[in-house]
Protein backbone atom coordinates (compact mmCIF):
# COMPACT_ATOMS: atom_id res chain seq x y z
CA UNK A 1 0.00 0.00 0.00
CA UNK A 2 1.54 3.66 -0.95
CA UNK A 3 2.41 5.73 1.97
CA UNK A 4 0.21 8.88 1.93
CA UNK A 5 1.45 12.31 0.42
CA UNK A 6 1.90 14.55 3.56
CA UNK A 7 1.73 18.39 2.77
CA UNK A 8 3.41 20.84 5.04
CA UNK A 9 1.75 23.64 6.16
CA UNK A 10 1.81 27.35 5.73
CA UNK A 11 3.67 29.02 7.98
CA UNK A 12 1.76 32.18 8.01
CA UNK A 13 -1.80 30.56 8.26
CA UNK A 14 -0.69 27.08 9.13
CA UNK A 15 -3.14 25.41 6.48
CA UNK A 16 -2.03 22.50 4.28
CA UNK A 17 -2.91 24.20 0.87
CA UNK A 18 0.97 25.05 0.58
CA UNK A 19 2.17 25.48 -2.31
CA UNK A 20 5.88 26.60 -2.38
CA UNK A 21 8.96 26.56 -0.07
CA UNK A 22 11.56 29.38 -0.44
CA UNK A 23 14.41 29.09 -1.31
CA UNK A 24 16.12 31.77 1.25
CA UNK A 25 14.43 30.92 4.70
CA UNK A 26 13.19 27.47 3.32
CA UNK A 27 9.98 28.38 4.78
CA UNK A 28 6.31 26.80 3.13
CA UNK A 29 3.78 29.38 1.93
CA UNK A 30 0.54 29.37 0.68
CA UNK A 31 0.13 31.01 -2.44
CA UNK A 32 -1.82 34.01 -0.42
CA UNK A 33 1.22 34.30 1.70
CA UNK A 34 4.14 33.77 -0.69
CA UNK A 35 3.15 37.17 -2.44
CA UNK A 36 3.59 38.91 1.02
CA UNK A 37 6.08 37.14 2.02
CA UNK A 38 7.98 38.69 -1.21
CA UNK A 39 6.52 41.84 -0.61
CA UNK A 40 8.34 41.95 3.10
CA UNK A 41 11.79 41.28 1.29
CA UNK A 42 11.50 44.08 -1.79
CA UNK A 43 10.60 46.49 1.08
CA UNK A 44 13.82 44.93 2.95
CA UNK A 45 16.01 45.73 -0.17
CA UNK A 46 14.40 49.72 -0.95
CA UNK A 47 15.35 50.03 2.67
CA UNK A 48 19.51 48.38 2.09
CA UNK A 49 19.61 50.17 -1.03
CA UNK A 50 18.54 53.54 0.48
CA UNK A 51 21.21 53.14 3.35
CA UNK A 52 23.58 52.38 0.25
CA UNK A 53 23.09 55.67 -0.79
CA UNK A 54 23.33 57.10 2.07
CA UNK A 55 27.03 56.34 2.61
CA UNK A 56 27.70 56.30 -0.98
CA UNK A 57 26.91 60.00 -0.27
CA UNK A 58 28.75 60.78 2.89
CA UNK A 59 32.28 58.84 1.45
CA UNK A 60 31.89 60.91 -1.90
CA UNK A 61 31.21 64.13 1.05
CA UNK A 62 35.04 66.06 0.38
CA UNK A 63 34.39 68.90 3.02
CA UNK A 64 33.31 66.16 5.67
CA UNK A 65 35.84 67.22 8.78
CA UNK A 66 37.88 64.18 10.58
CA UNK A 67 37.87 65.00 14.39
CA UNK A 68 41.51 64.31 14.56
CA UNK A 69 41.69 67.00 12.02
CA UNK A 70 40.10 69.31 14.23
CA UNK A 71 42.81 68.66 17.04
CA UNK A 72 45.49 69.24 14.60
CA UNK A 73 43.74 72.76 13.68
CA UNK A 74 44.02 73.25 17.26
CA UNK A 75 47.45 72.56 17.86
CA UNK A 76 48.10 74.90 14.98
CA UNK A 77 46.68 77.80 16.28
CA UNK A 78 47.98 77.35 20.25
CA UNK A 79 51.31 76.43 18.90
CA UNK A 80 51.42 80.12 16.98
CA UNK A 81 50.05 82.24 19.57
CA UNK A 82 52.94 80.59 21.76
CA UNK A 83 55.11 81.79 19.18
CA UNK A 84 53.58 85.37 18.71
CA UNK A 85 53.55 85.24 22.90
CA UNK A 86 57.26 84.37 22.69
CA UNK A 87 58.14 86.87 20.27
CA UNK A 88 56.40 89.79 21.56
CA UNK A 89 58.36 89.09 24.98
CA UNK A 90 61.83 88.61 23.53
CA UNK A 91 61.07 92.04 21.58
CA UNK A 92 60.06 93.59 24.69
CA UNK A 93 63.05 92.13 26.56
CA UNK A 94 65.38 93.45 23.53
CA UNK A 95 63.60 97.03 24.03
CA UNK A 96 63.94 97.24 27.51
CA UNK A 97 67.97 96.25 26.97
CA UNK A 98 68.30 99.11 23.68
CA UNK A 99 66.66 101.97 26.38
CA UNK A 100 68.27 101.44 29.45
CA UNK A 101 71.72 101.46 27.45
CA UNK A 102 70.15 105.45 25.75
CA UNK A 103 69.18 105.97 29.54
CA UNK A 104 72.16 105.55 30.96
CA UNK A 105 73.81 107.70 28.04
CA UNK A 106 71.69 110.18 28.50
CA UNK A 107 71.66 110.92 31.97
CA UNK A 108 75.73 110.71 31.33
CA UNK A 109 75.26 113.37 28.44
CA UNK A 110 72.55 115.47 31.03
CA UNK A 111 75.55 115.78 33.29
CA UNK A 112 78.20 116.32 30.75
CA UNK A 113 75.39 119.20 29.49
CA UNK A 114 75.22 120.95 33.19
CA UNK A 115 79.10 120.96 33.28
CA UNK A 116 79.81 122.60 29.45
CA UNK A 117 77.37 124.94 30.09
CA UNK A 118 77.94 125.86 33.85
CA UNK A 119 81.90 126.50 32.55
CA UNK A 120 80.97 128.80 29.37
CA UNK A 121 78.85 130.73 31.51
CA UNK A 122 80.84 131.62 33.74
CA UNK A 123 83.38 131.51 31.78
CA UNK A 124 85.48 128.72 34.38
CA UNK A 125 87.31 126.10 32.66
CA UNK A 126 90.75 125.32 31.17
CA UNK A 127 92.66 122.97 29.13
CA UNK A 128 92.08 120.22 31.54
CA UNK A 129 88.68 120.26 31.78
CA UNK A 130 88.47 120.69 27.82
CA UNK A 131 90.68 117.52 28.10
CA UNK A 132 88.71 115.84 30.64
CA UNK A 133 85.60 116.99 28.58
CA UNK A 134 86.62 115.80 24.78
CA UNK A 135 87.46 112.20 26.04
CA UNK A 136 84.08 112.26 27.44
CA UNK A 137 82.89 112.49 24.37
CA UNK A 138 84.88 110.43 22.79
CA UNK A 139 83.65 107.63 25.77
CA UNK A 140 79.99 108.21 25.17
CA UNK A 141 80.26 108.16 21.31
CA UNK A 142 81.99 104.53 21.63
CA UNK A 143 78.95 103.37 23.95
CA UNK A 144 76.32 104.57 21.44
CA UNK A 145 78.23 103.25 18.38
CA UNK A 146 78.99 99.93 20.34
CA UNK A 147 76.55 97.25 20.10
CA UNK A 148 74.76 96.08 23.17
CA UNK A 149 76.22 92.34 24.62
CA UNK A 150 73.23 90.65 23.72
CA UNK A 151 72.71 87.32 22.43
CA UNK A 152 69.36 85.70 21.07
CA UNK A 153 69.34 81.97 22.87
CA UNK A 154 67.44 79.12 21.02
CA UNK A 155 66.11 76.18 22.55
CA UNK A 156 69.25 73.19 21.46
CA UNK A 157 66.52 70.05 22.27
CA UNK A 158 66.25 68.45 18.55
CA UNK A 159 63.45 66.67 19.16
CA UNK A 160 61.25 69.52 19.81
CA UNK A 161 59.39 70.30 16.32
CA UNK A 162 59.36 74.55 17.64
CA UNK A 163 62.74 75.80 19.22
CA UNK A 164 61.65 78.82 21.15
CA UNK A 165 64.11 81.61 21.54
CA UNK A 166 65.35 84.45 24.49
CA UNK A 167 66.79 87.59 24.12
CA UNK A 168 69.70 87.38 27.54
CA UNK A 169 72.39 89.60 28.30
CA UNK A 170 76.08 88.19 27.79
CA UNK A 171 76.57 88.15 31.21
CA UNK A 172 73.51 86.53 32.54
CA UNK A 173 74.18 84.13 30.14
CA UNK A 174 77.66 83.02 31.25
CA UNK A 175 76.59 83.05 34.88
CA UNK A 176 73.27 80.83 34.12
CA UNK A 177 75.41 77.86 32.44
CA UNK A 178 77.89 78.53 34.49
CA UNK A 179 75.43 78.04 37.84
CA UNK A 180 73.79 75.35 35.81
CA UNK A 181 76.96 72.94 35.10
CA UNK A 182 78.66 73.41 38.76
CA UNK A 183 77.26 70.03 40.63
CA UNK A 184 75.08 71.04 43.35
CA UNK A 185 76.35 68.83 46.62
CA UNK A 186 73.90 68.22 48.97
CA UNK A 187 74.53 68.32 52.97
CA UNK A 188 78.02 68.76 52.33
CA UNK A 189 79.38 72.53 53.82
CA UNK A 190 81.71 73.66 51.16
CA UNK A 191 84.96 75.50 52.55
CA UNK A 192 86.03 77.04 48.98
CA UNK A 193 84.52 80.42 48.29
CA UNK A 194 84.69 81.48 44.59
CA UNK A 195 84.74 85.09 43.66
CA UNK A 196 83.36 86.55 41.26
CA UNK A 197 85.07 88.22 38.07
CA UNK A 198 81.92 88.60 36.06
CA UNK A 199 79.48 90.15 38.27
CA UNK A 200 78.34 93.19 36.53
CA UNK A 201 75.84 95.88 37.46
CA UNK A 202 72.24 95.63 34.76
CA UNK A 203 68.97 96.70 35.50
CA UNK A 204 68.32 99.70 37.70
CA UNK A 205 65.61 101.49 39.40
CA UNK A 206 65.40 105.03 40.33
CA UNK A 207 68.38 107.70 38.93
CA UNK A 208 70.90 104.93 38.57
CA UNK A 209 73.79 105.37 35.79
CA UNK A 210 76.21 102.71 34.53
CA UNK A 211 79.34 103.12 33.93
CA UNK A 212 83.29 101.10 33.14
CA UNK A 213 81.73 98.38 31.30
CA UNK A 214 78.95 98.03 34.34
CA UNK A 215 81.33 97.84 36.98
CA UNK A 216 80.62 101.29 38.53
CA UNK A 217 76.84 102.62 39.13
CA UNK A 218 76.62 105.97 40.37
CA UNK A 219 73.73 107.84 41.81
CA UNK A 220 72.64 111.12 40.40
CA UNK A 221 69.81 112.55 42.49
CA UNK A 222 67.31 111.55 45.11
CA UNK A 223 64.92 108.92 44.44
CA UNK A 224 61.72 108.58 46.54
CA UNK A 225 62.41 104.81 48.24
CA UNK A 226 66.41 104.83 46.95
CA UNK A 227 67.52 104.22 43.88
CA UNK A 228 68.36 100.24 43.31
CA UNK A 229 70.70 99.13 40.93
CA UNK A 230 71.04 94.78 40.73
CA UNK A 231 73.62 92.81 39.20
CA UNK A 232 73.77 90.20 36.19
CA UNK A 233 74.26 87.39 37.55
CA UNK A 234 71.50 84.75 39.36
CA UNK A 235 72.95 81.80 42.35
CA UNK A 236 71.42 78.91 43.46
CA UNK A 237 74.55 77.23 44.62
CA UNK A 238 77.97 77.40 45.80
CA UNK A 239 79.58 80.08 47.73
CA UNK A 240 80.27 83.82 46.23
CA UNK A 241 82.23 86.53 47.07
CA UNK A 242 81.50 89.81 45.63
CA UNK A 243 84.18 92.46 46.59
CA UNK A 244 82.34 96.21 46.82
CA UNK A 245 84.72 100.20 46.62
CA UNK A 246 82.91 102.59 48.00
CA UNK A 247 84.33 105.82 45.39
CA UNK A 248 81.60 108.02 46.94
CA UNK A 249 79.36 108.01 49.77
CA UNK A 250 76.36 110.75 51.09
CA UNK A 251 75.03 111.53 53.97
CA UNK A 252 72.25 108.54 53.58
CA UNK A 253 72.97 104.42 54.35
CA UNK A 254 73.74 102.05 51.68
CA UNK A 255 71.93 98.53 51.38
CA UNK A 256 74.00 96.04 50.05
CA UNK A 257 71.69 92.42 49.82
CA UNK A 258 70.45 89.84 47.98
CA UNK A 259 66.64 89.64 46.29
CA UNK A 260 64.90 86.16 44.94
CA UNK A 261 64.18 86.62 40.97
CA UNK A 262 61.03 84.42 41.21
CA UNK A 263 59.06 87.59 41.88
CA UNK A 264 58.73 91.17 40.37
CA UNK A 265 61.83 93.78 40.87
CA UNK A 266 60.68 95.26 44.82
CA UNK A 267 59.48 99.03 44.78
CA UNK A 268 60.29 99.47 48.09
CA UNK A 269 63.41 97.89 49.68
CA UNK A 270 62.62 98.68 53.50
CA UNK A 271 59.16 96.85 53.01
CA UNK A 272 59.70 93.62 50.95
CA UNK A 273 59.87 90.52 51.82
CA UNK A 274 61.51 89.19 49.21
CA UNK A 275 64.93 90.93 50.61
CA UNK A 276 67.72 90.29 52.66
CA UNK A 277 70.83 92.23 53.85
CA UNK A 278 71.91 95.18 55.54
CA UNK A 279 71.86 98.98 55.56
CA UNK A 280 75.57 99.06 56.78
CA UNK A 281 76.19 98.03 59.92
CA UNK A 282 75.14 100.19 62.82
CA UNK A 283 77.31 102.81 65.04
CA UNK A 284 77.83 101.86 68.55
CA UNK A 285 79.41 103.77 71.09
CA UNK A 286 81.03 101.60 73.68
CA UNK A 287 82.41 102.52 77.45
CA UNK A 288 86.15 101.59 77.57
CA UNK A 289 88.20 102.29 80.67
CA UNK A 290 85.55 104.38 81.64
CA UNK A 291 85.61 106.42 78.82
CA UNK A 292 83.10 106.62 75.82
CA UNK A 293 84.57 105.35 72.83
CA UNK A 294 82.58 105.91 69.30
CA UNK A 295 83.19 103.03 66.75
CA UNK A 296 82.60 104.33 63.62
CA UNK A 297 81.16 101.02 62.05
CA UNK A 298 79.25 103.49 59.17
CA UNK A 299 80.74 102.94 55.75
CA UNK A 300 82.41 106.00 54.28
CA UNK A 301 83.76 107.45 51.13
CA UNK A 302 86.87 104.58 50.28
CA UNK A 303 85.95 101.54 52.21
CA UNK A 304 85.68 98.30 51.21
CA UNK A 305 83.61 95.64 51.51
CA UNK A 306 82.67 92.06 50.68
CA UNK A 307 79.42 90.48 50.31
CA UNK A 308 79.48 86.69 50.05
CA UNK A 309 76.33 84.38 49.23
CA UNK A 310 76.68 80.82 50.75
CA UNK A 311 73.50 79.08 48.85
CA UNK A 312 74.83 75.99 50.43
CA UNK A 313 74.26 76.86 53.48
CA UNK A 314 71.22 79.34 52.53
CA UNK A 315 72.62 82.36 54.16
CA UNK A 316 74.74 85.49 53.54
CA UNK A 317 77.75 86.94 54.80
CA UNK A 318 78.79 90.71 55.08
CA UNK A 319 82.72 92.24 55.61
CA UNK A 320 83.18 95.42 56.34
CA UNK A 321 87.09 95.99 56.23
CA UNK A 322 87.91 99.08 57.74
CA UNK A 323 86.63 98.06 60.75
CA UNK A 324 86.79 94.00 60.85
CA UNK A 325 83.45 93.17 61.24
CA UNK A 326 81.65 90.46 59.86
CA UNK A 327 77.76 89.80 60.05
CA UNK A 328 75.99 86.86 58.88
CA UNK A 329 72.24 86.37 57.97
CA UNK A 330 70.24 83.50 57.39
CA UNK A 331 67.98 83.15 54.33
CA UNK A 332 64.41 81.77 54.89
CA UNK A 333 64.23 79.66 51.30
CA UNK A 334 60.40 80.15 51.20
CA UNK A 335 60.20 83.78 51.50
CA UNK A 336 63.46 83.67 48.80
CA UNK A 337 63.94 80.92 46.75
CA UNK A 338 66.46 80.61 44.59
CA UNK A 339 68.17 81.75 42.14
CA UNK A 340 69.35 85.22 43.75
CA UNK A 341 70.76 88.10 42.79
CA UNK A 342 72.41 91.33 44.11
CA UNK A 343 71.04 94.33 44.55
CA UNK A 344 72.17 97.80 45.98
CA UNK A 345 70.21 100.72 47.38
CA UNK A 346 72.11 104.15 46.81
CA UNK A 347 69.76 106.95 48.58
CA UNK A 348 72.15 110.74 48.17
CA UNK A 349 73.34 112.07 44.90
CA UNK A 350 76.42 111.00 43.64
CA UNK A 351 76.55 107.86 46.21
CA UNK A 352 79.13 105.63 43.67
CA UNK A 353 79.70 101.78 44.10
CA UNK A 354 82.36 99.83 42.10
CA UNK A 355 82.41 96.05 41.79
CA UNK A 356 86.35 95.25 42.25
CA UNK A 357 87.63 93.01 39.79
Amino acid sequence: MAAALIKKPCMKCNKGGGVTTCDGCQQTFCMKHIIEHRQELSIELENLVHEHDLLRRDVSQENQVHPLLTQINEWEQESMTRIQVVAENARADLQQLVDESKGNLRLFMDKMTNEVQSGRELDDYTETDLAKWTEKLKELRQLLETQLNVQIIRNDDESIAIRMIKVLDEQLLHSTIASREEPVEKNIIREETLAVPDERFQNFQGRIVLSNDRLLATCFGTYWDGSNVYGTRLYTNGIHEIRFGIEYKGGNSLFFGIRTVSNEMPHQTLTSKYNYGWWELDQGIESVSGHRVHHDKGIRTGDEVTMILDCDNAQIRFEHHRINQNSHLPVDLHKCPFPWKIFITLRSPNDSIRILV
